[in-house]
């Protein structure tokens, strides 16, 4: 009768670790799918904001007959030429020639389409995952930017800003005093350089938790974190890079 209990017991105890799993594997995937669907919509603001810019200061079609037929022969060559590049996997060349489709001819639906897949293609072509410690000056990501291409980042970690000071507190010297009120002491910022020089002459940008922008210019990517000596700060911090490299 005893061993009949203790079977029971042992039953009933393991019944209720696998009700308690269950449960918070349903709430494990709940959670993920949450996540997954907000990612999901993040992404298509992105792609609509994108798509928005893209066709920016679009000119008013022609009302000359003559002129309209250029158009028109110019959308059905272009339209082929894009297809060619799509096919060749292209989608930076595709790309453009969609871009000039739109500008010539506002609310073109199959340009716009087209235009939507190779932003798509590029915000996901390439990806690097690069690590910043917090006890160095500019470090190279190991990413080259190119202009108008999409740029998706994402940071993770935490560091430690150690500063030691007097009761007078530390004053920051003006050559390295940031261009920018966002940037504050320990600050994750980055910047697009082609030469050694740019790495002081240019304006660093902050790299958020996330950030998405259409880059400007083509060059190399360099983060640090601000401050004045990072010699004694501790820690490191992981930044996802998403975009198409060349």
């Amino acid at each position: 009768m005893l061993l009949f209990s203790r079977n029971v017991v042992i039953l009933a105890l393991v019944m209720g670790f696998a009700v308690a799993f269950s449960a918070n594997l349903g709430l494990a995937q709940t959670a993920e799918m949450r996540r997954a669907m907000k990612q999901q919509q993040e992404f298509q603001k992105r792609l609509q904001q994108q798509r928005k810019e893209a066709a920016e200061n679009s000119p008013t079609l022609p009302t000359d007959p003559q002129l309209m037929g250029l158009h028109k022969e110019f959308i059905t060559k272009a339209e082929k030429l894009a297809a060619d590049y799509e096919k060749k996997k292209q989608t930076a060349e595709a790309r453009q020639v969609y871009e000039a489709i739109v500008r010539l001819v506002p609310k073109y639906q199959p340009a716009e389409e087209g235009l939507s897949r190779m932003i798509a293609a590029q915000s996901v072509q390439d990806r690097k995952l690069t690590e910043v410690v917090a006890n160095r000056g500019w470090q190279d990501s190991g990413v080259t930017l190119v202009q108008g291409m999409p740029v998706h980042m994402e940071v993770k970690g935490s560091w430690k800003v150690v500063v030691e000071t007097d009761a007078k507190g530390v004053e920051i010297p003006n050559e390295i005093k940031p261009k920018s009120n966002d940037i504050k002491l320990g600050t994750l910022i980055g910047v697009i350089a082609t030469s050694p020089s740019e790495l002081d002459t240019e304006k660093p940008f902050v790299v958020a938790k996330q950030l998405d922008f259409i880059n400007k210019k083509t060059g190399r990517l360099f983060l640090k974190m601000f401050d004045i000596d990072p010699t004694d700060n501790e820690g490191k911090i992981h930044v996802l890079i998403q975009s198409t490299f060349p």
